[in-house]
């Protein structure tokens, strides 16, 4: 009987880690080996172990619950190399929902069968009604876990997330003690309805914190988008203007040929030269403008171009782009604006050896974005993106995680890597082309 108690108990405690652990997987979007599951449930084992041990000094402990937290935290730094800070704040809010769960399941089968007596033995006393209870609350567990899994993709843990998460947690801890207390010293029947209405309150407190966050960051890029389609505006008009004006050129060809002819015949050289010299300022802008046959590639790029030269960056652009894909402009705008204007910010930085490079290229049916800036001599793998340094960074701090939203939206990667005097940002994304008829 001792054994197959020590199993239950062995199981839940495992069962309540690793779910976690799949938990931070959902959330972070992270890739991971395909050794990822049996990592997952080895961390999850030695944890229970661990626990289970903890537990036989004190069937309910706070220590027990820190450990929980802490273990899992550090553990998952390993598995996704991200802050620490972040895993912790998920991992406090799991526990806090977690236990919360828990007593309400407890107080609720107390309720109807016993009371305060019952509570007390379900907590502490080795016994069937506890593994029964055990059971039914770590099922109970799983499936909520596979209700709310596919919702949470949907999540992307931004800084600000991560802040309002430690503030709720750390408050639904603190009611969370006061409760338990007050269900020791004085079980009533209106505990269970007492810790739904916890559960019930934080979930809220969370979702309305959520929804206030993601509506203001919904405006920012309402702002960004406006803000992108006038620089296209822009550009497109600049981009126009160089064409009407060659095109111009071209159609008054025989007219500037005749002048030419008439100079020359009268022996003005100098004239002539100054003449072909007036007539070839439209003709040698556009030779340095990049033409992809793709309207929003050439705006974006040119308008760079137009940039790096203002700030003396040297650069080279190797671009070819397929013609008629599902990539859509909008997303292409995204992408290209925000990788070089990044590189641009941080160019701009150094006093010597600044320099930008683009490469665009078709692999089959991937897309093969890298773009390279100088950078401070350093060797670094970025599984978080770096952090805006402008002064704006409401505006500003989209950056490559917008860059990331879309590339995923296409099927693709994305990776950073600070290596020597260069950072490097590889995106390979799928395409497809419409099938022609």
């Amino acid at each position: 009987m001792i054994i197959i108690y020590e199993s239950i108990e062995l199981i839940a405690s495992f069962i309540e880690i690793f779910v976690l652990y799949k938990i931070q997987y959902n959330l972070l979007h992270k890739q991971r080996g395909s050794q990822s599951e049996i990592v997952d449930i080895l961390l999850a084992l030695v944890g229970a172990v661990i626990i289970r041990i903890f537990n036989h000094v004190s069937s309910f402990s706070y220590f027990t619950m820190l450990f929980f937290v802490l273990y899992v935290s550090i553990s998952a730094v390993f598995l996704y190399k991200t802050k620490y800070i972040l895993l912790f704040s998920i991992a406090s809010f799991y526990l806090l929902c977690l236990s919360g769960f828990d007593f309400l399941v407890l107080t609720c089968v107390s309720n109807f069968n016993g009371g305060y007596d019952t509570f007390v033995s379900l907590v502490s006393v080795m016994g069937i009604s506890r593994m029964v209870v055990i059971c039914t609350t770590k099922l109970l567990w799983i499936l909520a876990y596979l209700l709310v899994k596919k919702y949470l993709y949907r999540f992307s843990l931004k800084k600000n997330y991560v802040y309002m998460i430690l503030a709720v947690s750390g408050t639904g801890f603190l009611g969370f003690l006061y409760l338990v207390d007050q269900t020791f010293k004085a079980f009533e029947l209106a505990m269970t309805g007492i810790w739904l209405v916890f559960l019930v309150f934080f979930a809220l407190i969370l979702f309305m914190t959520y929804f206030v966050i993601e509506s203001k960051e919904e405006k920012m890029k309402l702002n960004f988008a406006e803000m992108r389609n006038q620089l296209l505006e822009e550009n497109y008009k600049e981009i126009n203007d160089i064409y009407m004006s060659n095109a111009k050129l071209y159609h008054d060809l025989n007219n500037h040929l005749n002048v030419l002819y008439q100079l020359l015949d009268k022996g003005n050289e100098d004239e002539a030269k100054k003449y072909i010299k007036e007539i070839s300022k439209p003709i040698l802008k556009l030779s340095q403008t990049i033409w992809t046959g793709v309207d929003v590639v050439d705006v974006i790029i040119n308008s760079k171009i137009e940039k790096m030269k203002e700030k003396g960056i040297a650069f080279e652009i190797n671009v070819e782009f397929p013609q008629n894909t599902n990539i859509m402009p909008h997303d292409i705008c995204t992408i290209l604006a925000n990788l070089l204007d990044n590189a641009i910010e941080a160019t701009s930085k150094l006093q010597k050896c600044r320099s930008i490079s683009l490469t665009i290229r078709k692999i089959n049916h991937f897309l093969m974005i890298k773009v390279s800036n100088s950078c401070i001599d350093n060797i670094d793998e970025f599984t978080q993106y770096p952090e805006t340094t402008k002064e704006n960074k409401e505006l500003h701090g989209w950056g490559l995680p917008s860059v990331m939203e879309t590339v995923e939206k296409y099927e693709g990667t994305l990776k950073c890597i600070n290596q020597g005097n260069q950072f490097i940002v590889k995106i390979m994304m799928f395409f497809e082309t419409p099938v022609s008829h």
